[in-house]
């Protein structure tokens, strides 16, 4: 998972009050509930010496409804200059926090993201195509338009004869321009927002000359997935879920790439290193390239940091050896985002196992590891 969308965030010295709320109001006390909530939060937050200009930016938004119903969560931050993101989230929080500190706590809001698939949804037919580019976690959003290819003739007849041999050919050539004009569109929004898959549903040969007039970049993202139409009349729960499954694939697929690289290169001097203390000092020395991370929302491992986002360090003698005098503990999980994003590296949560004695999907010293740029 890419971090640029925080570095603006893990630039700033901040202090950084940082909320992470349930945004719900699909109760009948939902909004009242609200109000309560951010009244306690507030309170919570100038008790830890959070700016008053900070919270007054905070009041504007955080009573507001979202607009989006159904169970969501809200991820708020703001310094002295004002508020720097308010985001929904597509489900409360795992536990509402509040903290004010040097260093933004941005980990709840990676957790968030961090297993989103950004994709394109393409509904077929024979005259062209829906377009839906949006991610896994989105909560609204969705870029939506439509490919209408020009070429009418679309169903083919039955007859033996010369006449309807030359209709079919040219029925043929009908489908066969539309599926061009869906491919040229689809390449385009493929080089522009470099989505992970491609699905494709609705009429089968549609799908067959798109996949023909399709460009070999655009062809090795495309995944079929039944069910879907432009038409009325899906049946829109097993459609849903067999999306699910198809982005569920790419997921798994996409986090056993990182964790095979990482195990790969972990027996190579030099390429990827283990353990916080080894971790730190690649990210303080700007060498991480992707980050692992055991995903545990209970620990409470702290970190000494700086004000640059890069002087972290597991003791204060690694900071004091820079000229540092001014280091605090933080939250590891804070410290890590941070430096990650300052220095354009990823990162990958590793979930823990789903049963008590089950292996993890990989075992690293202290749950961290990463892999190294040189």
């Amino acid at each position: 998972m890419k971090l640029d969308w925080l570095k603006d965030l893990a630039l700033d010295p901040g202090p950084h009050v940082s909320v992470y709320v349930d945004a719900t109001r699909d109760r009948a006390t939902g909004a009242h509930d609200i109000d309560l909530r951010w009244q306690d939060a507030r309170s919570a937050l100038a008790g830890q010496g959070a700016p008053e200009t900070a919270l007054s930016a905070l009041d504007a938004v955080a009573t507001e409804p979202t607009g989006v119903g159904g169970h969501v969560g809200r991820a708020m931050l703001a310094t002295k200059e004002g508020l720097q993101l308010d985001v929904v989230l597509p489900a409360p929080p795992l536990r509402e926090e509040v903290s004010t500190g040097p260093v933004a706590h941005l980990m709840p809001l990676v957790r968030s993201r961090a297993d989103d698939v950004r994709y394109v949804l393409v509904e077929l037919d024979r005259a062209g195509a829906d377009i839906t580019l949006t991610r896994t976690g989105a909560v609204q959003g969705a870029q939506v338009h439509s490919v209408e290819g020009g070429h009418d003739l679309l169903h083919k007849g039955s007859g033996d004869n010369r006449a309807e041999h030359r209709y079919q050919r040219s029925v043929q050539d009908s489908w066969d321009h539309n599926a061009a004009a869906v491919a040229a569109d689809l390449t385009d929004l493929v080089r522009r927002e470099h989505p992970e898959v491609v699905l494709l549903t609705g009429d089968a040969k549609a799908a067959a000359a798109l996949r023909e007039k399709a460009p070999a970049p655009l062809r090795a993202l495309l995944r079929d997935v039944k069910g879907g139409s432009r038409a009325a009349g899906t049946h829109e729960k097993a459609f849903t879920a067999a999306v699910a499954e198809v982005l569920d694939v790419v997921r798994s697929a996409r986090r056993q790439t990182v964790v095979d690289d990482f195990v790969q290169e972990r027996g190579r001097a030099g390429r990827a290193v283990e353990g916080m203390a080894a971790v730190v000092s690649a990210l303080r020395a700007g060498q991480v390239a992707t980050m692992l991370l055991l995903d545990d929302p209970s620990s409470t491992e702290l970190l000494w940091a700086g004000r640059g986002p890069l002087e972290i360090s597991t003791t204060t003698m690694d900071l004091h050896a820079l000229g540092v005098e001014d280091a605090v503990q933080v939250r590891a999980d804070a410290a890590l985002v941070r430096a990650l994003a300052a220095s354009d590296a990823e990162i990958h949560l590793v979930p823990l196992p789903e049963e008590d004695g089950e292996a993890p999907l990989v075992t690293m010293a202290d749950g961290i590891g990463a892999l190294l740029r040189y």
